[in-house]
């Protein structure tokens, strides 16, 4: 049975916009604010053409784009359906950090601190933080989640001269940057970033919740403070089955 749709909202037909555009925004909000819930099957062509006095053509039309952006899917014989909301997630893109970027969108994060210790660099490590062999690390590895989806595995190194005793803090779903700014005043003010796409192992599938192995976006890091040292290196495995990574660009 097809969800019903209020029609409270009409389509300008002197306005600039092309009807299907006009259509499709009506659907996307509704999407959008869950007024069409996940799963939810949508009305045919033909009783969308009747509720707002379009053609069918102009809804296949729109129904087309929403197809291509994710927010439904089409089963052959059986209808249109609403897909799970894909989130945008900016992190990658600012020095915020995961835990402030996903705060400051009213999402919940936890965190599983899997490791936490004071060793030597490893190559990569030493290198990305300008360290040398006498220097060491404080190494963590995290699992995060965010509205109770497991979604990122990461490896972190500081080093341990700038932060003391960091590898004995509770960081339990604390927010890194948050403990480096508050306990040892450290505020990175920018970072370079590496994306590929991987194919996890089976330990990483099992740490996150992975019934089958999905590609996994990995995310190298190098992040710096206010006077060009490098204050932080990390790698991160990111699922992106419900999300997309965002990042805005500036001339």
């Amino acid at each position: 049975m097809s969800s019903s749709i209020s029609t409270q909202d009409t389509l300008d037909r002197n306005a600039g916009a092309p009807l299907w555009t006009q259509f499709r925004d009506v659907v996307r909000s509704k999407i959008l604010q869950g007024e069409l819930a996940v799963g939810a099957k949508l009305p045919t062509e033909a009783e969308f053409g009747e509720q707002y006095g379009i053609s069918r053509i102009v809804v296949r039309e729109a129904l087309a784009d929403l197809v291509r952006n994710g927010l439904i899917y089409k089963i052959r014989g059986q209808g249109a359906f609403v897909s799970a909301r894909e989130r945008d997630e900016d992190f990658v893109s600012t020095v915020l950090g995961f835990s402030d970027e996903m705060a400051r969108k009213g999402r919940t994060v936890r965190t599983q601190v899997l490791m936490q210790e004071l060793r030597a660099p490893t190559a990569q490590e030493a290198s990305s933080l300008a360290l040398t062999d006498a220097d060491m690390v404080v190494a963590l590895k995290r699992l995060r989640s965010v509205d109770g989806e497991l979604q990122l595995l990461v490896e972190t190194a500081v080093p341990a001269d700038l932060a003391p005793g960091l590898h004995r803090a509770r960081l339990e779903n604390r927010s890194l940057y948050d403990v480096l700014r508050r306990q040892y005043g450290l505020r990175i003010v920018r970072a370079e970033r590496w994306i590929d796409a991987v194919a996890p192992d089976a330990q990483t599938c099992e740490l996150l919740g992975m019934a089958s192995a999905e590609p996994l976006l990995r995310i190298e890091s190098i992040a710096y403070g206010s006077n060009g040292r490098p204050l932080e290196y990390y790698r991160a495995l990111h699922r992106c089955k419900s999300s997309r990574l965002h990042v805005q660009t500036t001339t």
